[in-house]
Order: C-alpha cells, then structure tokens, then sequence
C-alpha cells in the first residue's frame, strides 16, 4: 500500500521566512519526499510544525489524488516487484507527462535547420504536408495519434503518405530521445504512434538496374538532339563517376589533379572519384557554354538540381522507347554499377566507399582511412564490361551537325 501525507521538514525553513511543502510518499515501510511548488508561513503551522492551513491542505490534497491516480492501474504483481523508488519515478513520470507540451512544428525547425539544403527540402515538405493535413501549425506531440496519421495518410494518399511519415517519425523520435530519461523514470513523450500503422504498399515502381545488353544499347544511342545528347551524357557520367548524384554533379565545379573529390550531397560522405578517359566525351557534352564556373554548366540551364532531373528523366524516357528498352532514369545509372560490380565479386566495402553508403560499421566509417584506389580499380572493372568506342563517334557526329 502506497502513502501520501503533506510534511514540512524541520528545520527547513528558508532564508525568506517559508518552509517548502513536500509529499512523503512511504511504500514497503520506506519513505521518499517530492518537492512541491506549495510554501507555508510560521502562521500555517503548529506548534509541532504541523500544516494546518487548509487552503495549502487542499492544494495538497488535490496534487496527492493526481499522483493516487497514476497507480491506480498497476497491478499488484507489478507492486510486489517495484520498491519506493520505482514508484516515485512512476509518479514522476506521468505527471511530468501531464504537464509537459512540446510544440512539433516548432522542434521541426529545430531538427530540418541542421539538415544539408538537399535533404532539408524534402523534411520542410513532409512537415508543410502535414500542418496543411492538421489546417493549423501547431500541435502539441503528445496529441498526435496513430488515428491522426492514418488520417493524413488517407488525406495524401499512400505514396506521399510513405514519404513524408519516414520523416516525420524522425522527428517525432529525435525528440523522445531528447525529452526523455527512461534510466530516471522521467517519460515526457509516451506514446509511439508511428509504430504499427497499418501497411502502406511501396512507393510505385521502383527503378530497376540495367542489365549489361541495355546499358550497353545506352552507350550507343544516338540523340535526337540537344536535350537528349545533355541527358544521354548526364546519365553517362554518373554511371562512370561510380554512381554521382545529380546534386552532386550539378554543385561541383571540377575535378583537381586527375580527381574529382566531393561530400556526397545527400549524407555529407567524402568519395573521391579518379579522372577516367571514358569520361571525356560526356564531360565534353556538358560542358558546351563559356565562361562559367561550374564544371558542368549544361546542367545549370534549368535552375536547379532538382528540376534538371527531371528535364533529364524526360529525355531519358524519349531515348529508351525509341531504343525499345523499359522506361529508365538518372538514378538507374547509380544502381546499375551498384549492382554490376557486386556481381563482378567487388567487396561491399568497396562499393560502400565508391557509392559514398555509410557502411554496416558506423564508428569504422567515421575512423578508418578509405583506399579510393580500390574504388578507382573496381571502377574500371564495372566500365571494362562495355565498349566505349561508339558513343565518342556519335558525339563527333552530333557536334558535327
């Protein structure tokens, strides 16, 4: 049986003339005080230094039924297992629960603000999603529900839906790991609402590698025109860079020294990707404006990163029906090598490094110093299984034109 009694303790009296009102919780013959926000003057005590203002009375009864209540619901197996301090952190925790608010848009900003640009955009998206959802941008975190999100997945539908859940639920868990202390009992955000939602199907179809006869009728298509000789050639380039995203080809402004050394944009991994001569024809294709800075300013004719991919996407999809292939995209280039120079017998390390993954070992990721001549060697590996010779022809042919 659990006790509750509100106590003053001698000769606790402050500086400024009140004496802190605590409750002593006694469990299993053992006793624990809890402070309270409750003071009392030398007037609203006995002489035996008992409490006998009934206003302070009152507002500890009332806080005493607040914290009764929190254990009404454990059993008495539980009871038997737990000791006073169990208990106490029990209270704690769920009245700090009770009183504790936590705007979710607002610790949004907070975790989206230390995000690179690129992945930034995709966070403030999900977020701006939802608080259309809500019609409001504002909501305390422990009022979201698992009912509130399979309603906005109904609102949005499943393909956004999936998107945009991934990272809310990331923000939803950087702030369980910072607001509570599981090891002090203190539980401020208890709910886990986005576990257990009901099955969302995959984001439509997802793009599949080449095989090597698809990307080899790739490497020797001829563009229509200009737009499909800058998306053929962006393609290209990734494919040779080892799989470099559009971000990253798009921010770059040259390799140094035979490298090309950048931080992938998406994860901030370095990768340092060697100069290969079967690169300079599609180098050579971007690269058809003067006097700019940016290695390769084709790219820049449409605004964005962003928006080049798509332009990109579009061209690419003209060339694969006019070739007869299944529809493709940019990023079919960084999964094809992926794939191909795991079944070329390539370690994973490998092709972690060269694709710029972080590995199966974190802190081995962060320490270990990267051998990029095994990325520089597994690279021409993966291009050795095509030839390169038609696709500089019809370049020649095309500038030609």
């Amino acid at each position: 049986m659990i006790t509750y009694k509100p106590i003053i303790i001698p000769g606790g009296r402050r500086r400024d003339g009140t004496w802190p009102v605590k409750i002593r919780v006694t469990f299993k013959g053992v006793s624990r005080r809890i402070p309270t926000t409750m003071v009392c003057y030398d007037c609203d005590l006995t002489r035996s230094g008992k409490i006998k203002n009934a206003s302070v009375l009152e507002k500890a009864g009332t806080l005493i039924a607040q914290m009764r209540a929190t254990c009404d619901d454990l059993s008495p197996f539980t009871l038997e297992a737990w000791n006073v301090d169990a208990v106490v952190a029990h209270i704690r925790s769920r009245l700090t629960t009770q009183t504790f608010r936590l705007d979710f848009f607002t610790f949004a900003d907070t975790v989206i603000a230390d995000k690179i640009p690129h992945t930034r955009a995709y966070y403030q998206t999900a977020i701006n999603a939802f608080a259309a959802f809500l019609g409001k941008r504002e909501l305390d975190i422990n009022a979201i529900t698992r009912k509130t999100l399979t309603d906005f997945t109904a609102s949005v539908g499943e393909v956004k839906a999936a998107r945009h859940l991934a990272k809310l639920s990331y923000i939803y868990r950087c702030a369980r790991e910072q607001y509570n202390d599981e090891d002090s009992g203190t539980i401020r955000i208890p709910r886990q609402p986005f576990t257990n939602l009901p099955k969302i199907r995959p984001m439509g179809k997802a793009q599949k590698p080449l095989s090597v006869e698809a990307m080899q009728r790739v490497i020797d298509a001829e563009p229509a025109n200009e737009y499909e000789a800058v998306a053929l050639a962006a393609f290209l380039l990734s494919f040779t860079t080892m799989g470099a995203n559009m971000a990253d080809l798009y921010a770059q402004k040259g390799p140094i020294s035979g490298v090309w050394a950048y931080n992938r944009r998406k994860t901030g991994i370095y990768v340092e990707v060697a100069q290969n001569p079967k690169q300079t024809a599609f180098v050579k294709a971007l690269q058809n404006e003067t006097g700019s800075e940016w290695w390769l300013p084709s790219l820049h004719r449409y605004g964005s990163a962003d928006t080049a991919t798509h332009n990109v996407n579009k061209w690419l999809a003209q060339v694969a029906e006019r070739e007869g292939l299944e529809p493709f995209k940019f990023y079919a280039a960084r999964k094809t090598w992926g794939t191909l120079a795991r079944r070329l017998g390539i370690e994973k390390a490998t092709i972690d490094d060269a694709l710029a993954h972080v590995g199966e070992y974190k802190m081995a990721d962060i320490y270990a110093e990267k051998n990029f001549a095994l990325c520089a060697d597994a690279n021409e590996r993966v291009l050795g299984l095509f030839t390169w010779d038609n696709y500089r022809t019809i370049m020649e042919d095309t500038e030609g034109r």
